[in-house]
């Protein structure tokens, strides 16, 4: 919320906007049901709350997906109109800053499919500089996220034991299944929803 709220705007009308990735209604609750609680102590109102894109072409893969980072939002930004500090570097002490991967800029022209593409990024990354940083699990397969200088994403991975070992050797732990995620996002609210991405 704060990384979302640091990159907010406000218009001319005095109404905020502001992007934040929320998981609420793929775990059975309302989008922002955590966070409008929170936003309400500190907002005269909350006019809307709308997705990024239409459920049934989101595949939750939120850290690894950029649905968001190309949203604009009007106005001018809010950090500006409360004179505070933009760096968050100048904010945090080394051992308290973090990266949020929901907001890095993903490389779309680097960006690849599938388990073969997997493989040859793996034998890529013995010879080069890319560095495996985050994976994670979605109604589509399997998905990373690597480093060479830019981040790129890869996707669609089959939920496979080979892929399972490679990220394994790669480092990179993955807990659910994308059955779990099919079956939790079934069973949420998100089921019921006319839009939604669980098919």
């Amino acid at each position: 919320m704060q990384a979302a709220l640091r990159e907010a705007t406000v218009d001319d009308t005095d109404t905020v906007h502001f992007v934040e990735v929320c998981y609420c209604l793929e775990g059975g609750l309302y989008p922002m049901a955590m966070e409008l609680p929170t936003l309400e102590r500190y907002f005269d109102s909350i006019v809307e709350v709308k997705d990024a894109r239409f459920r049934d072409k989101c595949t939750m893969e939120c850290e690894a997906c950029d649905c968001t980072r190309a949203i604009k939002l009007p106005g001018k930004p809010l950090i500006d109109r409360l004179n505070l500090v933009k760096d968050v570097q100048k904010r945090e002490s080394d051992d308290t800053r973090f990266t949020d991967f929901g907001r890095v800029v993903l490389s779309r022209r680097k960006q690849r499919e599938g388990i073969d593409a997997l493989r040859n990024v793996v034998n890529e990354s013995k010879s080069s500089k890319i560095k495996p940083v985050i994976a994670g699990v979605a109604i589509s397969g399997l998905y990373a996220v690597f480093f060479d200088g830019e981040y790129f994403r890869m996707k669609n991975i089959p939920d496979s034991y080979e892929a399972r070992e490679i990220f394994e050797k790669l480092g990179l732990d993955i807990d659910d299944s994308v059955q779990s995620v099919k079956e939790n996002a079934k069973h949420s609210l998100a089921g019921n929803d006319k839009y939604s991405n669980v098919v």
